[in-house]
């Protein structure tokens, strides 16, 4: 929490990038990128694995949590993009090549099982607007951290799918959970029963997706509603993420500490400037960054 009670990425809201960087579990497979040529106030979490499809290894599992941290720390950054490296997928899964070794225990499994939930809790709690940018496929574990994010824009020719079924392990309760509030239990149903594979437009239709757009389009779209999330007040933002946690989480009532950060927007100054702007007919340049 930060003075105005809203989350940040730490208690303080400052943790240096050296020390995050320092505690992340090596891996070459999956950056965060910042600064100007990132749309200078969105940083993206890179999956960069395209030989495998990024395949999500053990080492990646790990290394996002550190990373999601850095990037919900940083006061420069109002916003998230998980994407893959380029267009060769997003993430066509785990690494099965991999479960041999990971599952030969119930404490390897366990460790691996954690890893897997880490990696998409961290997703899920980033109190900061987390979008997933989808080209190709996003199957299995692809899915557990696009559905972690709160939106997911895709590629007309993305698929998406969820397929433990087809290898004998068990999706975790918690992504399991994600996509049923997505898409509704029936059809996660489907997709688990099956395990099959379902186009861009049957993932929009279903709430799997939030926007379609064509290939050569996708990035240049999701960069523009990006840009209008950042000029918004990250104040309100917040919020809102807050709120509809705690809706998820089965809330019918304002909790307190949600009702005083309503009654705390206006010492937070973004209201103010709101106002203001709104009356001298110009548009606000809101200030709270968290």
């Amino acid at each position: 929490m930060n003075e105005s009670g809203i989350e940040s990425g730490t208690e303080s809201g400052s943790v240096s990038q050296t020390a995050l960087e320092s505690a992340a579990p090596a891996s070459r497979h999956v950056r965060l990128e910042t600064g100007p040529e990132r749309q200078g106030a969105v940083a993206h979490l890179v999956l960069d694995r395209p030989e495998k499809r990024n395949a999500l290894s053990l080492e990646m599992w790990q290394a996002i949590p550190p990373l999601v941290a850095q990037a919900a720390a940083d006061p420069a950054v109002k916003a998230l993009v998980v994407r893959g490296v380029d267009r060769t997928a997003f993430a066509a899964g785990a690494d099965i090549g991999q479960f041999h070794e990971r599952f030969r225990s119930r404490d390897t499994a366990l460790t691996y099982m954690n890893a897997v939930g880490g990696a998409a809790g961290a997703l899920a709690d980033c109190p900061k607007p987390a979008i997933a940018l989808i080209h190709g496929d996003c199957v299995g574990g692809g899915v557990e951290l696009a559905i972690a994010c709160d939106l997911r824009f895709c590629s007309s020719g993305s698929r998406f799918g969820i397929t433990p079924a087809r290898l004998g392990i068990c999706y975790s309760m918690a992504s399991t959970r994600r996509v049923a509030q997505a898409i509704g239990p029936s059809k996660t149903k489907d997709l688990l029963f099956s395990g099959r594979l379902i186009d861009a437009e049957t993932a929009r239709e279903w709430g799997l997706a939030d926007r379609v757009y064509a290939p050569d389009d996708l990035d240049r779209e999701t960069a523009a509603f990006l840009d209008s999330v950042c000029r918004n007040s990250q104040y309100s933002i917040r919020f809102a993420k807050r709120a509809l946690r705690e809706i998820a989480a089965g809330a019918v009532e304002e909790p307190e500490t949600l009702r005083d950060l309503r009654l705390g927007a206006r010492e937070a100054g973004d209201l103010e400037e709101g106002i203001a702007a709104y009356l001298e007919k110009r548009r606000p340049v809101f200030g709270w960054n968290g």
